[in-house]
């Protein structure tokens, strides 16, 4: 997770910002709570709300940057739809299934491939929102490039975040070299 948060600390206070929201929101995290002031002008653009559908989910509001990486994506198409299964990059239904399963928040670095077809590094953040017994209701994401060595971008690898919380307290306390 080191070399993993080295990559990261350009996005970091986004990052910590957005965890640090979800986080003071109360039990059940209810959406109807979400304040854009507290997310500020430079997170927004980094973040995207999702409804549960059976089977699926809609996106319902679409960060201009996340909407820049992939203009396929629109307020109302699906995340199933978007997001077909592939060995070489990431799988965000598969990361947002796994959120509203566990109810806890998940994170990875992936390739996301937007609608030119090639594969960018990116770190994305799924986070329950409305919870309502044993279902989520709704998915925060948040989604964000990350500067990579020069590397082949077909060997970028899914890397997942084993802890949120400890991602977020090491993004927040970097240590020195």
């Amino acid at each position: 997770m080191a070399q993993e948060s080295t990559q990261l600390l350009v996005n970091r206070d986004s990052i910590c910002r957005l965890y640090n929201v979800w986080a003071t929101l109360p039990v059940g995290k209810p959406r109807r709570l979400l304040d854009p002031l507290k997310f500020g002008p430079r997170l927004l653009p980094h973040l995207a709300l999702l409804k549960a559908i059976p089977d699926d989910y809609r996106y319902e509001l679409i960060g201009g940057r996340i909407g820049e990486l992939s203009r396929s994506l629109k307020p109302g198409s699906t995340a199933g739809a978007q997001h077909q299964p592939a060995t070489n990059r990431s799988n965000i239904f598969r990361l947002m299934r796994t959120v509203a399963e566990s109810r806890k928040p998940a994170a990875q670095t992936a390739a996301f491939e937007g609608t030119s077809g090639i594969p960018r590094r990116c770190f994305s953040m799924v986070l329950p929102l409305s919870m309502d017994g044993m279902a989520v209701n709704d998915l925060l994401l948040g989604l964000w490039l990350v500067p990579s060595p020069a590397e082949n971008s077909l060997n970028i690898q899914i890397e997942p975040v084993p802890s949120v919380p400890e991602l977020v307290e090491e993004l927040g306390f970097p240590r020195s070299a």
